[in-house]
Order: structure tokens, then sequence, then C-alpha cells
């Protein structure tokens, strides 16, 4: 999965615009950061809500307070590289290769992709299997197949464990017995 599936397109921006219109425009828009961009929509810079409050004047140029994006995302990035970045944000620029902003990437934004990986929300039965040499997986999806049950998602728990979401269990006893003989 790569950024541009989940970043949000149309982000709000500012140019060369006094402070006091640029935080009129996040507090309408309940925004925390509002990204700044040139005439050619190139990124320039991103201002806080926080900045922009404490600004020392209304009719100060947003270029004056402006902070330097230090890690932005292209559309091709890929997901876990936006996940680690998003520890430290609430929201990254998406930028093309000339670097015009095309978009944002939030942290609903990322969980809403990590819910859609993980397929919460969905129904079905989730089975925690712990590997003792990981050959066993192939032994475990095996059993799965000859039980025609579908696998949604494969996660990894806590200390070694997977958790297989899966559907059209009939009889989640007798499938817990075939993967406890299956991985003995």
């Amino acid at each position: 999965m790569v950024v541009k599936e989940w970043m949000t397109p149309t982000v709000a921006v500012v140019d060369s615009t006094p402070v006091g219109e640029a935080l009129k425009q996040a507090e309408e828009k309940g925004l925390a950061v509002l990204f700044v961009v040139d005439e050619a929509q190139r990124l320039r810079g991103f201002l806080t809500r926080k900045a922009l409050t404490s600004a020392p004047s209304p009719d100060l140029p947003v270029e004056k307070i402006l902070a330097q994006p230090q890690d932005v995302l292209t559309p091709e990035d890929p997901l876990e590289r936006a996940a680690a970045l998003l520890s430290h944000y609430l929201v990254l620029p998406v930028v093309d290769e000339e670097r015009r902003l095309i978009g944002a990437l939030s942290k609903d934004g990322l969980l809403r992709a990590l819910t859609h990986l993980a397929a919460l929300g969905e129904g079905g039965l989730r089975i925690r299997i712990r590997l003792h040499n990981p050959d066993e997986i192939y032994q475990a999806l095996n059993v799965l197949a000859e039980e025609k049950i579908t696998l949604v998602a494969v996660l990894r728990g806590q200390e070694g464990e997977l958790i297989l979401h899966v559907q059209g269990v009939n009889d989640p006893a007798k499938l817990r017995e075939r993967l406890a003989q299956a991985l003995k």
C-alpha cells in the first residue's frame, strides 16, 4: 500500500497571507496545521495554530513565521514509511517530484489504512497461534485451505504470536483441534 491510496488530496493552504487571515482560516476550518505554498503550489513550509496565535502581529506575513518541513511524503511512498514518520507529526504534506503540494496524510488517514489492512470491523474469527518454527505457518494455512476457510488477514501479535483473521468457520472447536494437531 502506498500513500496516494490514503492521502487527502485537498488540503488547506495559504500563500503570501498575513498571519491574521491565516489564523482565521485555520479557526474556521478547525485545523491545527496550514501549509504554505508559492504561486506554483510548491510547498514552502507549514504553520501551526500555536505559531499563528503567538505571532507578534496579525499583519505579519506568514513567510516570517513558517516552519520548514523536515519530512515530506510522495504519493508512491510505502505506508510503512508514513507510519514511522507520523509517529512524530499530526499530518505530513504529500508532494510531487517538483515539490508541488498534492495532498496530506494525517494520523487519521493512517489509522483508516491500518484498519483496512487488518480488516478490523469485519466479521469472522481471530485465531492466535504461537509458532515454534517458521514452517508451521504453512501447515496452518493448509488446514484452512482443507476446511475451505477464507483467510482475511494475518497479523503479528505479541512475542512471536500470529493472529489469523478468518471467515467461514462453521465449527470453531473443530478448527482449533485441527490446528493444534497440525502444529504439534
